[in-house]
């Protein structure tokens, strides 16, 4: 899995604060499973909330994290 991949799938999350479909992380990151290697990823770290099995947002803490961003 590659860091640079979960961290841009993180920032465009949290930059753009609205659902993402699985789908839509897909086309912007590499394909179906780098998009999902992130998405776990960021997911075990309590970073991504998965609304069902196809759509996913940023979670609290994420959007948080990223205000004492400098």
């Amino acid at each position: 899995m590659s860091d640079t991949t979960t961290q841009a799938v993180l920032a465009a999350l949290t930059a753009e604060d609205r659902p993402w479909t699985v789908e839509e992380v897909m086309r912007e990151f590499g394909g179906r499973v780098a998009a999902e290697d992130a998405l776990a990823e960021l997911y075990a770290a309590g970073l991504v909330n998965r609304i069902n099995k196809r759509v996913v947002c940023a979670s609290r803490a994420a959007l948080r994290a990223e205000e004492f961003s400098f």
